[in-house]
């Protein structure tokens, strides 16, 4: 069958309609032929009832009806005292009172016995088959405005349909005229309630791809402004170099060009790294935050010899979340990248582990002058980084870890340490539920 919902509804409709009307059809003549078949059997009765026998001929028998034309249509009353060789209808002498169907030189026949106060009886009888012609032609008679009225129910519901969705295809001419770049709400007016709930669904999917084409746009203008300034850098310090008179000149400032370069390319990885993550797929499976904590502080480890940090790790067992593997390793390493980048010389970083209240929990705890109070919310903008901060950051580090974040359905926060001064990051996300046994 067709997808399309107008022709199911039409289809079945009209089958739902066909068969009802057929079995309401059904019935209908089958209550009609019994009223009938009644009502001919009533008319026996009334017959039987003002017969005397002193108002029938002398041979017992009289007949109503046309008898000349068709012998069986008419209604015989006789005596059943009348001799079986006079008789019209050699009916059995010793009938009760009451009704019978009995069959006559091959022919069956409705028979009525009425006992008079004077002993004798009154048989007034009629051939079935007359009746049931009369019955049927009755039962057809009330049937047939059943009949004709099926296709006009068919043709009606078949038009019902297409009328009552004609809001939807409306809808859908309005959505195809939607913007590109900015597509609007659909319009709820005039639309089937049953179509509400789901079109609200793709006005709110509307409202996040507005979201999603805002952020990308602001994504964009950010990432030209950021890599403006460091390619003028390095454009300006290439011409320095070719200025250079000696080798010494050349060595001295091939360093800061070098420098540049490194920052160029860090950038750039940060911003294919938030791409990647705003476009991922979600393909997660269980996991130990422990192990990857231990792999990123492997990674780091080096960056903080050289800054000569006292970097850690504190782990509580097993600590079992669902996530991708690749999206918690950039979290961990972003957030401790970052640590490590503004904690000075001569300080300290603990990643710590751990699992309360059905969540994990991941911590940075860094030695380094920390986010004002009311920078830490915006440090997680993209590109946007605290005012004074010491060069060497693009701004996407604390911006690519909400990102995961928010797509593993966990929660990061920045907390000023009590105990010194520093920065304490925590990312925290529900455990994975315990495998069924």
């Amino acid at each position: 069958m067709s997808n399309s919902l107008q022709q199911r509804l039409s289809v079945w409709l009209s089958v739902a309609i066909v068969i009802i009307g057929l079995l309401a059809g059904g019935v209908s003549f089958w209550l009609a032929y019994n009223e009938a078949q009644e009502f001919q059997d009533d008319s026996l009765r009334q017959i039987a009832t003002l017969t005397n026998a002193d108002h029938l001929p002398s041979d017992g028998q009289r007949s109503v009806g046309a008898m000349d034309n068709d012998p069986e249509a008419r209604i015989v009353v006789q005596r059943l005292s009348t001799a079986p060789a006079t008789a019209r209808l050699a009916l059995p002498a010793d009938l009760t009172a009451g009704f019978h169907t009995l069959d006559v030189a091959g022919t069956q026949w409705r028979v009525y016995v009425r006992a008079l106060k004077s002993g004798e009886r009154i048989a007034v009888a009629q051939a079935t088959r007359i009746r049931g012609e009369a019955a049927r032609d009755s039962a057809l008679r009330t049937l047939l405005p059943l009949i004709a009225l099926i296709p006009l129910l068919t043709f009606f519901s078949r038009r019902l349909v297409r009328i009552s969705l004609a809001p939807v295809r409306a809808l859908a001419l309005v959505a195809d005229a939607q913007a590109e770049e900015h597509p609007a709400a659909l319009p709820t007016a005039r639309v089937p309630d049953e179509i509400v709930p789901f079109v609200h669904s793709i006005n709110r999917l509307l409202e996040r791809i507005n979201r999603l084409i805002a952020q990308q746009r602001r994504f964009i203008a950010d990432a030209a402004h950021e890599l403006r300034t460091p390619l003028t850098a390095l454009s300006l310090q290439a011409q320095n170099l070719e200025r250079a008179d000696s080798l010494a000149a050349c060595k001295e400032r091939l360093l800061p060009l070098k420098t540049g370069l490194e920052r160029s390319r860090h950038l750039l990885d940060q911003m294919l790294s938030l791409a990647r993550q705003q476009a991922g797929t979600d393909s997660r499976q269980p996991l130990d935050l422990g192990d990857i904590a231990q792999t990123v502080i492997e990674e780091l480890f080096p960056f903080a010899e050289r800054k000569h940090i006292d970097l850690g790790l504190e782990r509580q067992g097993k600590i079992r979340i669902d996530a991708e593997i690749s999206a918690i390793h950039m979290l961990l390493r972003n957030a401790l990248d970052n640590a490590l980048r503004y904690t000075p010389e001569g300080g300290e970083v603990t990643l710590r582990v751990r699992s309360d209240e059905g969540e994990g929990i991941v911590e940075v705890i860094d030695s380094g002058p920390g986010v004002p109070q009311e920078e830490r919310e915006r440090v997680f903008d993209a590109f946007y980084r605290v005012p004074g901060s010491p060069d060497g950051g693009s701004g996407l580090g604390l911006a690519i870890v909400r990102n995961i974040a928010d797509r593993l359905g966990g929660r990061v926060m920045l907390e000023a340490r009590t105990d010194k001064t520093g920065l304490v990051f925590t990312y925290r996300q529900r455990l994975s539920s315990p495998l069924p046994r």
